[in-house]
């Protein structure tokens, strides 16, 4: 099989290292030059493009028999929400649109965001839930995302949490250090919303089985055994070990207010592999 990966950061590589194990033909791009020869030992070619170039995309990726879109926001880049309009709507949606019009079969790494709080009910959250938050440009733009790769019948999109694992990738605690520092002791986030987060390894390991499975449609992806402890609980624990004044929570950007089923994709073969990484501030 041929596989496009549209963004080889942590994931794409891991992904394309994956794939290409397994046995398939992986391109995949970047939008830095410098990164080409770091990054033509995961994949048999790289393209220098962004998401927002459609035809270059599309003369990059026809022979693609899936385009696998990982691009991700630069969090630096979205302090304020007019920060966040830009800057998710070109690396979100323009590139999704891209995708879909340059294969059919398109597989997109959402994001929890586009449920907002959840809205009411105590049922677990699951793919029929009604999208929600429209008006925050995180959500809206992965929601408009997702719609342009499930306007084709053999789109497929992957809703997941938080990551973390990567490597590189900033722990919570210094996730929670950033916010302090960069952000003046603020959260975009609500205070209760559970703190659902997932290893980037079963994010990879999702992304493989959707490709395999010939998955479509909406899944999330997350653990679906066991209910996390809410933002506040995580982070005022971290805190308070380091000694750091507590986060002021924003609510800007609204998360899940309850569980939230992966059954769907549970169901299909698939499951989370690593435990919940912020028992440890728990305990």
């Amino acid at each position: 099989m041929n596989v496009f990966i549209l963004g080889l950061g942590n994931v794409g590589k891991a992904l394309a290292d994956t794939l290409r194990a397994q046995g398939h033909h992986v391109e995949g791009s970047t939008t830095t030059p410098a990164k080409v020869e770091s990054l033509a030992q995961h994949v048999d070619k790289v393209h220098v493009l962004r998401g927002d170039e459609s035809e270059k995309l599309a003369e990059a990726s026809q022979s693609a028999d899936v385009l696998v879109v990982c691009v991700a926001p630069d969090v630096k880049k979205t302090r304020t929400k007019e920060e966040r309009e830009q800057h998710y709507q070109q690396v979100l949606e323009e590139s999704c649109k891209s995708a879909a019009n340059a294969c059919q079969r398109v597989i997109f790494l959402s994001s929890f965001s586009v449920y907002g709080d959840g809205g009411e009910g105590q049922e677990p959250i699951s793919e029929s839930t009604p999208t929600a938050n429209h008006d925050e440009p995180s959500s809206k733009y992965y929601q408009r995302a997702e719609n342009h790769v499930l306007a084709s019948s053999h789109g497929c999109v992957l809703r997941f949490p938080d990551m973390y694992g990567a490597p590189g990738d900033l722990s919570f605690s210094e996730r929670v250090k950033m916010a302090i520092d960069y952000f003046g002791g603020n959260a975009i986030f609500g205070a209760d919303a559970p703190l659902y987060a997932i290893h980037f390894e079963d994010v990879v390991a999702s992304v493989v089985h959707a490709i395999n499975e010939e998955l479509s449609g909406i899944f999330n992806v997350c653990d679906d055994d066991n209910l996390p402890a809410s933002n506040q609980q995580v982070f005022d624990a971290i805190c308070a070990e380091h000694g750091w004044p507590a986060l002021t929570f924003l609510n800007q950007i609204k998360a899940p207010n309850r569980k939230i089923s992966a059954a769907k994709i549970y169901q299909s073969g698939y499951r989370v592999k690593h435990p919940d990484p912020n028992l440890q501030y728990l305990s």
